[in-house]
C-alpha cells in the first residue's frame, strides 16, 4: 500500500539532491526510512478493514508477515528455525511441506482450541491450521502466515474427519463499529499471542 507514495518520495528526495536545499534532501530520506520500517512489521496485529457484510459485521485481518531482526547469517537463520521445529515436533517432517537450504522452510501446523469465542458465560474453542513460511536471509527471518482453516468438528466428513473452512478474517466489529463482546479482545488477542510467540522464540534464540 505504501509502495505509490514512495515512488513520489523517491522522486522528490532525487529532485531535491538537484535542485533544492539539503534540509529538504533529508527529510525526504527520513520518510522513506519510515515508510520501510512500517512495510517490515515487528508484530502480527488484527486491524479493521472498511469491508462490511450484512450478518456479521466490520471484517478485521491479520498483517501476512512479521520480521525477526538480528546479526545471523541466513544459514545461521535457516538452522535456528529448523531447530526450533525439531524440538516442538518429534518427526519434523510431518510438518514441513517443503524446505530449500538457507533460504526457506515451509511448515503447517495446527493450533489446538486457537479460535476462541465467549457468550453468556460458555467457551467455544475450535482448532485452525495454518501454513507458516520462514524466509530466511542475512539479517533478518521473515515469517509469513499463510492460510488459515477453522476446524468444524461438528461438521465431519463421511471419513470422520474434521472439517476445514478458509478463515479469511475476524468480524470483531458490528455493522454500528461497536466491538462484538464475544470476540473482541478475546478471538483476535489469543490469536495474536500465539503467532507473536513465535516471534519472540526466534529472537529470543542465541
Amino acid at each position: 500500500m505504501f509502495r505509490p507514495l514512495k515512488s513520489i518520495i523517491v522522486y522528490l528526495t532525487i529532485k531535491s539532491y538537484f535542485f533544492m536545499k539539503p534540509f529538504l534532501l533529508f527529510l525526504n530520506l527520513l520518510l522513506l526510512l519510515s515508510l520501510q520500517a512500517q512495510d517490515q512489521q515487528s508484530e502480527f496485529r488484527y486491524v479493521k478493514t472498511d469491508e462490511k457484510k450484512s450478518i456479521v459485521g466490520i471484517k478485521s485481518i491479520l498483517n501476512s508477515s512479521a520480521f525477526v531482526l538480528n546479526n545471523k547469517t541466513a544459514k545461521e537463520n535457516y538452522e535456528m528455525v529448523y531447530e526450533i521445529i525439531s524440538k516442538k515436533h518429534e518427526y519434523p517432517e510431518d510438518v514441513i511441506l517443503s524446505e530449500t537450504p538457507s533460504e526457506e522452510i515451509i511448515i503447517q501446523e495446527y493450533a489446538r482450541g486457537l479460535y476462541e469465542t465467549k457468550s453468556m458465560g460458555f467457551t467455544n474453542s475450535f482448532d485452525i491450521r495454518y501454513n507458516m513460511t520462514f524466509l530466511t536471509r542475512d539479517g533478518s527471518i521473515e515469517c509469513i502466515v499463510g492460510e488459515m482453516q477453522l476446524g468444524n468438528t461438528a461438521a465431519m466428513n463421511r471419513n470422520m474427519e474434521t472439517e476445514w473452512n478458509t478463515l479469511e478474517g475476524l468480524y470483531l466489529h458490528r455493522k454500528n463499529g461497536k466491538p462484538k463482546k464475544t470476540m473482541k479482545g478475546i478471538t483476535d488477542t489469543k490469536i495474536e499471542n500465539y503467532f507473536n510467540s513465535i516471534l519472540t522464540l526466534l529472537r529470543e534464540k542465541k
